[in-house]
């Protein structure tokens, strides 16, 4: 009879060993890993927000500029040139 307790015994002890080398994979392995990915797109993320706000700010100096010239063009052909006096 206590032939049969040992085994048993033993079986626990294997299924338990593999429950802590389990949880240890996970652990000491594959936490490490999910970490470092959500990590790397965390920073993704940020650079590539970062550009979009770079751009978005270019593209908006850049229409700001435009119009600018455009007015400053329009401002320069509606005034009358200067130093045009006609004396007679």
């Amino acid at each position: 009879m206590s032939g049969r307790g040992k085994g048993k015994r033993s079986a626990q002890g294997g299924l338990a060993t593999a429950g802590v080398a389990a949880l240890a994979v996970v652990c000491c392995a594959a936490l490490p890993l999910v970490i470092a990915l959500a990590g790397s797109v965390a920073i993704g993320t940020v650079l590539g927000v970062g550009v979009g706000v770079a751009a978005a700010a270019g593209l908006a100096a850049a229409i700001v500029l435009r119009a600018r010239r455009r007015r400053s063009s329009t401002r320069r052909t509606e005034s009358p040139p200067q130093g045009s006096y006609r004396g007679s």
